[in-house]
């Protein structure tokens, strides 16, 4: 995952939480992507790695996560030093030095009635390339490194990752029986024209019972994305995520 783990270079776009100067020099600053849970009063949201570790901020009235009634969990490039104190039932308590949102969305089941209308995924018929990606099994989110072609940073481009159960869907004669999930990418650019290439990340939430799967790591050996690649002027791809074997 050489892609997603470069993330250090994001540092000059990341929000950065004001801490102390001579405390960054003796402490070292880690960055990776996690997800940000919201909790209680007494610890208003927590942190819980991909790896399962969990912590808790001490700084935690320096920053206040973007929740919603619909999420209560985020995704963050978060940067952070490790501190000497203790919180029960927690890993480790850390500062947070700054900070990087990560779009994220749910992994949805779609059938023929989502392909109609003038928001349908008909409508989504620009070209991406899927870089690169990995699946946490510690609050069920994938994370792919992607690119997208842009001219107007103005235009808002969408993204979307589906589980088709049509059974006319396009891109059907590439679809194999084995022992994967499969998806499908979409992409609308809003009409912007196709002079550069951007790069970004997209967490997928994928909640097993809401679409009916089953435990990922029991039924499935990995993720199949089947997506128009744009540096392959539109020929169908198919990128595989495998999953740890335990």
């Amino acid at each position: 995952m050489k892609h997603l783990l470069k993330i250090a270079l994001m540092m000059i776009a990341a929000i950065t939480i004001g801490t102390s100067c001579n405390e960054n020099r003796t402490k070292t600053t880690y960055s990776t992507f996690l997800t940000v849970v919201e909790g209680s009063w007494d610890i208003p949201y927590y942190l819980v790695f991909d790896d399962g570790t969990t912590a808790t901020v001490e700084n935690h009235k320096d920053w206040t996560p973007s929740f919603t009634e619909e999420w209560k969990e985020l995704r963050y490039i978060v940067y952070y030093t490790e501190t000497d104190l203790v919180e029960p039932g927690y890993d480790k308590v850390v500062n947070v030095v700054a900070y990087q949102p990560v779009s994220v969305s749910r992994l949805k089941n779609v059938t023929e009635e989502d392909f109609t209308g003038k928001d349908g995924l008909q409508e989504y018929t620009s070209e991406l390339d899927i870089l690169d990606g990995y699946f946490s099994p510690a609050r069920n989110f994938m994370t792919l490194s992607i690119t997208i072609p842009f001219s107007d940073t103005s235009i808002k481009h969408t993204v979307k990752l589906v589980r088709n159960l049509s059974q006319n869907s396009k891109y059907k004669e590439h679809y194999v029986q084995d022992d994967y999930l499969w998806l499908e990418a979409y992409h609308n650019a809003n009409d912007d024209d196709r002079v550069l290439q951007a790069s970004t990340h997209l967490c997928i939430k994928i909640d097993e019972e809401e679409l009916g799967i089953g435990n990922l790591h029991t039924f499935y050996k990995g993720i199949k994305i089947i997506y128009p690649s744009y540096q392959n002027n539109g020929e169908v791809k198919v990128f595989t995520l495998e999953f740890a074997q335990h």
